[in-house]
């Protein structure tokens, strides 16, 4: 058996949705399937090429899914694709009915925008009870909650993070774009006041993001903040750091298998449950949405506030540990690959 993934990485799309599609190659992997990911244009599998995983370029425009399906029908049966991982925001109803017909598919639903044709629906997210997911698909094998979150390997079994009573290093990630430019502003923000000199700043570009540039100029200027180019994984730098600065995307569930205490803040639509998920759980503060007037104000205040609050960063290490076990991956391969589990 082959796992055929489709999914796409641009600066539209950013990287979330390879990231976790490559964990759960891995996943894949670990229990002797080999994985195959397809995408429209060769861009989107430049990450996949690094981790050494075979691909397929459709050659074709990446956000149109309706007309790739002859493209895809001819794949599935040349192929004799058993199962299909579908990950994108762009798919269509008629798409997802079309593979549904010919295959296994098994698609990624975080947004809960439609009720799709499907064999497997997973929502690994903090929010998955908020839909009627029972109802709406009655027939359908569902993988719900954080449970299933796609993690790489790297993520499990970890030891407890220690929480020390001084800050002395945050570590700052948007995810794999920066279109609002939040790291050239931050470091402005930075630099611009004397009482953030004691903390050293590290900050990971995306891969798309347009600023370095800017960014390692500004830090050459500061002895405090740090430019790292895009990690091929966030864990040392988490484990290496007290606190952690995030947008709201997968970035969220790292953060709570490693247990580190931080700040999140919206960068889009998407991401608006996930960051009221652990916001209401008290696993985050949130500073808000970038888009937002005072939103650099907010973020300053809450970071400054977690700063001095020890007692509070190790209460949520502790609550956040307990949400994530890292072994979401496994548990997906196990369910769509129709493999029995070890627990």
């Amino acid at each position: 058996m082959k796992l055929y993934i489709r999914t796409e990485a641009n600066q539209i799309t950013a990287t979330g949705h390879v990231m976790r599609c490559l964990a759960m190659a891995d996943a894949a992997l670990a229990k002797g399937i080999d994985t195959v990911f397809i995408a429209a244009e060769e861009a989107s599998l430049a990450l996949v090429h690094q981790r050494g995983y075979e691909s397929i370029c459709l050659f074709h425009k990446w956000d149109n899914f309706d007309d790739e399906i002859p493209l895809m029908q001819e794949l599935i049966h040349t192929n004799a694709i058993e199962v299909l991982l579908i990950d994108s925001y762009y798919v269509s109803e008629k798409y997802m009915k079309a593979m549904a017909e010919l295959t296994q598919t098994a698609y990624i639903d975080d947004l809960h925008a439609k009720i799709w044709t499907c064999h497997t629906l997973i929502n690994y997210s903090v929010y998955a009870d908020l839909f009627a997911y029972k109802q709406e698909y009655p027939d359908t094998q569902r993988l719900l909650g954080c449970q299933y979150v796609p993690l790489r390997h790297e993520f499990e079994h970890l030891r407890p993070f220690e929480v020390k009573e001084q800050v002395r290093k945050v570590l700052v990630v948007t995810g794999g774009t920066d279109e609002f430019h939040f790291m050239k502003e931050f470091c402005k923000k930075i630099a611009a006041d004397n009482k953030w000199q004691a903390i050293h700043f590290f900050m990971v570009c995306g891969r798309f993001n347009c600023d370095q540039e800017q960014l390692q100029a500004m830090a050459s200027q500061n002895r405090n903040i740090e430019i790292c180019e895009a990690l091929p994984t966030l864990k040392d730098a988490m484990e290496d750091s007290d606190l952690l600065i995030t947008a709201g995307g997968t970035t969220l569930y790292e953060m709570a298998a490693i247990g580190i205490p931080g700040i999140c803040f919206g960068i889009a639509d998407n991401q608006k449950y996930n960051i009221a998920g652990f916001e209401e759980r008290q696993l985050v503060l949130n500073a808000g949405d970038i888009r937002t007037d005072f939103f650099f104000e907010n973020l300053m205040q809450k970071l400054e506030e977690l700063i001095f609050d020890a007692a509070r960063r190790r209460t949520m290490s502790g609550q956040l540990r307990r949400l994530v076990d890292g072994q979401g991956a496994s548990r997906i391969i196990e369910a769509i690959c129709k493999i029995e589990g070890n627990e």
